[in-house]
């Protein structure tokens, strides 16, 4: 049966919070001249065209959906929809000019290149399964593009697995213990027969 949990409890065991902590802190350090945080849900392109919320060059990730899979032995996997979200602007690099949609191109590959690393798309996880049906395309707005911006989307689907105690884990027995008459127990340390 399920216990009570304190929110600080329930922050502390949430796979799906150390999931997204664990994308951007891998995400960081392989595109160190671009922002890379976490977003708090899916974007609406009313909002895009609306609000500067984002700074180019930046990726921004966050879980757009997630489910409960059970398992036969009680347990459960979680399948999440992750979205990264990369937002970029005309840049010059290296005395080039270079259009923004070639600056979104450029880092959505890159993206596409980490979820196909075995070990970089497990992001220092354990019980967790390779990326799958991994995509990216643009979010156009004419808004969007007037204001000098372009945004795309990586989308990806990945389970964290075996979550929660089984009910068929038994906890261990102890070894019997011998009493004498009196209750009290015997020392059968020397294996000698009883």
């Amino acid at each position: 049966m399920i216990a009570p949990a304190t929110l600080s409890e329930r922050l502390a065991a949430s796979t799906l919070v150390g999931y997204l902590a664990a994308i951007e802190a891998a995400l960081k350090p392989l595109f160190p001249d671009v922002t890379v945080r976490q977003h708090p849900g899916r974007i609406e392109i009313s909002d895009i065209v609306e609000k500067d919320i984002f700074n180019p060059p930046m990726i921004a990730v966050t879980a757009a959906k997630w489910r409960l899979d059970t398992n036969l032995d009680g347990s459960w996997n979680l399948p999440i929809e992750t979205v990264a979200y990369v937002v970029t602007e005309d840049v010059a690099i290296g005395g080039r000019a270079w259009r923004r949609q070639e600056v979104a191109h450029a880092l959505s590959i890159g993206l596409l290149d980490v979820l196909g690393d075995l070990n970089a798309s497990r992001w220092g996880l354990r019980s967790i399964n390779a990326p799958q049906k991994v995509e990216a395309r643009p979010l156009f707005t004419s808004e969007t593009f007037a204001k000098g911006s372009a945004f795309y989307v990586v989308t990806w689907e990945q389970t964290l697995s075996a979550i929660g105690a089984s009910p068929l884990t038994r906890p261990a027995i102890a070894a019997p213990q011998i009493l004498d008459s009196e209750g009290v127990p015997i020392d059968d340390s020397d294996e000698a027969p009883v």
